[in-house]
């Protein structure tokens, strides 16, 4: 199934909630202190917005791209309703009009998208001390219910996003990881990931 009909039918059939809920990510909560004073943030793959109000509601200027209207129509109206303000743009994020090259980012938030070819660019795509923010779902989890791709090719590999942040090539910047974790977690991220899951989570900076 395509990737953005497959978004448009889950967020179309969360009727009572948003479909990961409407609490951010506790892991984005727990880097608060890790992250610069609140800027420009881009949420990518946001969804309906969970954390991307989070965020917002502390002082970042935040855009959100995700690739269902739906979500992002979730995502513009919870805003209102929370008297809070988001940009919003619904676009392709492995093809988004977005510059990879221009250091405008404060923060870069990749929760549950697994995009190699975003996380290798984003060094270009902070500003000197910026933060890169990414969570997700190492191979390990395959065959598992509590979340995630079940391609291998779409699963973080052992140290593979380590190797993306701190030697990017081409001439980007290292980040300096500050948090990182592969490891077996039996905490709820959201009413969709319910179950031990084998998460990969790590916060970068740049000097």
């Amino acid at each position: 199934m395509d990737e953005r009909v497959k978004w448009e039918q889950r967020y179309q059939q969360a009727v009572e909630q948003p479909f990961y809920g409407r609490e951010p990510s506790p892991f984005v909560v727990r880097a608060l202190p890790l992250l610069p004073a609140p800027g420009r943030c881009l949420d990518v793959a946001g969804g309906e917005g969970r954390n991307a109000l989070f965020l917002a509601s502390r002082g970042w200027q935040v855009t959100l791209v995700d690739v269902a209207v739906t979500g992002v129509a979730t995502a513009r109206r919870r805003a209102a309703q929370e008297y809070c303000s988001l940009a919003l743009a619904v676009a392709d994020t492995n093809h988004w009009p977005l510059r990879p090259d221009a250091a405008h980012w404060d923060l870069i938030l990749v929760v549950n998208y697994h995009s190699r070819g975003l996380v290798a660019a984003a060094p270009k795509m902070l500003r000197p001390g910026g933060a890169l923010l990414v969570e997700g779902f190492a191979q390990e989890q395959l065959g598992r219910s509590s979340g995630g791709p079940q391609n291998p090719n779409l699963l973080w590999r052992p140290n593979e996003l380590i190797e993306l942040i701190a030697f990017p090539g081409g001439g980007a910047p290292p980040l300096r990881v500050v948090w990182y974790e592969d490891r077996l977690v039996s905490g709820d991220d959201s009413p969709r990931h319910r179950g031990p899951k084998w998460v990969v989570r790590v916060v970068a900076r740049r000097q």
